[in-house]
């Protein structure tokens, strides 16, 4: 469910648990991300998340703890960062933690990518 300054989305077989609320700081996406059509679940979520303003209070957190990421979801997750990134430019204060198991390479190699593209604060957080 998307509403004004929050939304919450329950996991499924193929996309993630997506929680946000604008109040609160937080942006969470856990499990796996590779709908069938990646914009129509992403779109919304970026529309909204993107609402945020850059001079609300307090440091809004990201957490990204994907399990599987299809190249659809991880273009449109850094979509969304890239726009996150212009409204930090604007002075909201924000924090990246981007979660991989220790054991999953690619997924640690992902968020090193995004790291190194992107000028958001950004921690790598092996489980």
């Amino acid at each position: 469910m998307i509403t004004d300054g929050k939304i919450e989305i329950k996991e499924s077989d193929d996309t993630p648990e997506v929680l946000f609320d604008a109040n609160e700081n937080i942006l969470k996406f856990s499990g796996p991300s590779f709908p069938e059509n990646a914009p129509d679940f992403y779109n919304p979520i970026i529309a909204e998340v993107c609402k945020i303003d850059p001079n609300s209070p307090g440091k809004l957190i990201i957490e990204l703890d994907f399990s599987i990421l299809s190249s659809a979801s991880n273009k449109l997750v850094y979509e969304m960062l890239v726009k996150l990134e212009k409204i930090m430019f604007l002075g909201k204060e924000m924090l990246v933690k981007w979660y991989y198991e220790g054991f999953d390479e690619d997924m640690e190699d992902e968020g090193n990518g995004y790291k190194s593209n992107l000028q958001i604060n950004f921690e790598l957080c092996e489980k």
